[in-house]
């Protein structure tokens, strides 16, 4: 005597299988460590700088401090709704100004992006999220 096949049997064993295989292979391998993530959207206290932000770096000189001042713009498509600030390091030594202006235009323009912290518009750390090619 011939043996019947259930087509809807086999179908939920089949899914059954898969959605058991899914889980065994989400549950390996969801334990691995996860890459820090970084939100690169602007706060009030955090700014994120790229090539495609900065419009221009200039140095200010008063009695005894020395800017370096980093002029943002929004990215295209939005950088006609005119939300440009300007952030600012402040050094006591020219030298030290001079070195950090050089240095933020190679890091620029070797594609680099930073993270800044700043408190009113002077940055008070950085922190590098990609150094550049």
């Amino acid at each position: 005597m011939p043996v019947k096949k259930n087509p809807q049997k086999f179908l939920l064993l089949a899914n059954v299988l898969f959605l058991l295989f899914i889980f065994c292979g989400y549950s390996l391998f969801s334990n691995t460590p996860e890459k820090e993530k970084t939100n690169l959207k602007d706060t009030l206290f955090e700014k994120t700088v790229w090539h495609r932000k900065v419009s221009h770096i200039l140095i200010e000189e008063s009695a005894e401090i020395h800017r370096v001042t980093i002029l943002m713009i929004l990215p295209y498509p939005h950088n006609y709704k005119s939300e440009n600030y300007a952030i600012y390091y402040e050094y006591k030594e020219m030298k030290e100004a001079l070195e950090k202006l050089h240095w933020l235009d190679r890091f620029l323009k070797s594609k680099g992006v930073m993270r800044v912290k700043i408190n009113g518009s002077k940055i008070v750390s950085e922190k590098i999220l990609f150094k550049g090619y």
